[in-house]
This record gives structure tokens, C-alpha cells and sequence, in this order.
């Protein structure tokens, strides 16, 4: 295999991103899922602190749009076709056998539209990406291809982890990851001074969730 273009390296982190985002936000969506139709106040937040549009009219109608909305750029089903487009391109990098776990994904994601029992196919769409992941890591031998994907699949957590408030030890424990292992060895160009401000959450400082998000969020930036 040769020398893999600035556009593959783009492709394959925006492919870790895009699975994690589907993953971790359906983990999220299925938690919370009754909650979410019942008390308004818990969708009206989520869309503030993912920084996303509030288009939506009620709980229930968030549920259905926010899931399977084709034409919601937000949506879970929109995220999952991007991680789709992404694969597809990357075929040669990341084989046939790898990019079939994603287009299983995204038949599930859309039996999930259709079904009276949504969170069941969700819980497929999660299955599927994680077989991805599992692929990847057990079949391709170019460090970087696998390195890149974590790097985005990292990065997301992340955010998303810091962005709804999880419980600290799993902030930690997510910031422990990305920042041992996965930008050091991507090739990206990640400032360091990002990465410093990130690494100094991983033991016993007080955890700022709204500064992780902006140091998640400005790692690409020149020093």
C-alpha cells in the first residue's frame, strides 16, 4: 500500500468521528429515550449543549427528527450516511469486509425509521460499528489508517462525553486515551498546547467541561 493523500488522512479521521458520534449519541438517545419524549426541558438542552439548531416542535418530534431525518444535517441517520460516503472512498484502505459492518449500519439505522421498536435496531446500528471497529483493528496492517480512525474516534468521545456532562471517571478515563496514545501517533498536526491542557484533566484537576470542549475543539491550531 502507498502513501496514504492528505484527503484519505481527512477521510479516515472524519470515518472515526462520524461512527463515534452515531455511537455515543445513540447510547445517549437510547438512555434517555422516555425522558426525552416526557420533559421537553432535556431535548431543548441537549441541542444547546451539542450547539446544534432547535428546529424541533416537541420531545416526540425530536425523537423522530433528531433520529431518522434524512434532511436534519444533525441527525443520527445523516451522521451515519456521512460515516457511509467516508468508507466508501476509503474502500482500498479499509477493505470490502470492513466497509460491509458500515453499510450494515446504515440498513439498520433505517429499519430503525420504520420500526414501533426503534431502540432494538439502534442497538444493531451500535453492534455493527463496533464489528467496524473490531475489523479494523484485527485486519489492517498500516498503523496509520488504524491510528487515524482512533484519533477521530477519540477526539468525538471527547467532546461528546464533555459536552453532556458524563461522570468524571469516564472523562478521565476518555482524555487518558486520546492523549497517550492516538494523536502522538496519527501524524496529525495537533498543537501541543492543546494536548498539555487536556492531559492536565486526567488526574485530579477539576473538571471544566466547557474548556475541553474548546481545547477538543481547537486542537488543529497552529501553536
Amino acid at each position: 500500500m502507498g502513501i496514504i493523500s492528505v484527503t484519505q488522512e481527512d477521510g479516515l479521521y472524519w470515518l472515526g468521528r462520524y461512527t463515534e458520534r452515531v455511537y455515543t449519541t445513540i447510547r445517549l438517545y437510547a438512555k434517555y429515550y422516555d425522558e426525552m419524549i416526557e420533559h421537553d426541558d432535556f431535548y431543548i438542552q441537549f441541542c444547546q449543549r451539542m450547539e446544534i439548531p432547535n428546529i424541533y416542535s416537541s420531545g416526540e418530534d425530536f425523537i423522530k427528527r433528531y433520529g431518522y431525518d434524512k434532511e436534519n444535517p444533525d441527525s443520527l441517520i445523516s451522521n451515519m450516511y456521512r460515516a457511509y460516503d467516508n468508507a466508501v472512498t476509503l474502500r482500498e484502505l479499509i477493505r470490502s469486509s470492513a466497509l460491509s459492518y458500515v453499510q450494515l449500519a446504515v440498513y439498520a439505522m433505517n429499519r430503525a425509521a420504520q420500526s414501533q421498536a426503534p431502540l432494538l435496531e439502534l442497538q444493531k446500528v451500535c453492534d455493527y460499528i463496533v464489528a467496524f471497529w473490531g475489523i479494523i483493528d484485527d485486519s489492517i496492517s498500516v498503523n496509520q489508517v488504524r491510528d487515524l480512525i482512533k484519533t477521530g474516534r477519540r477526539l468525538e468521545r471527547v467532546d461528546l462525553y464533555a459536552r453532556m456532562r458524563y461522570e468524571e471517571g469516564e472523562m478521565r478515563e476518555a482524555i487518558r486515551r486520546l492523549t497517550s496514545y492516538r494523536l502522538a501517533r496519527s501524524g496529525l498536526a495537533c498543537s501541543k498546547a492543546r494536548i498539555a491542557n487536556l492531559e492536565k484533566y486526567k488526574k485530579d484537576n477539576i473538571l471544566d467541561y466547557d474548556d475541553i470542549v474548546f481545547q477538543v475543539e481547537h486542537i488543529f491550531d497552529d501553536d
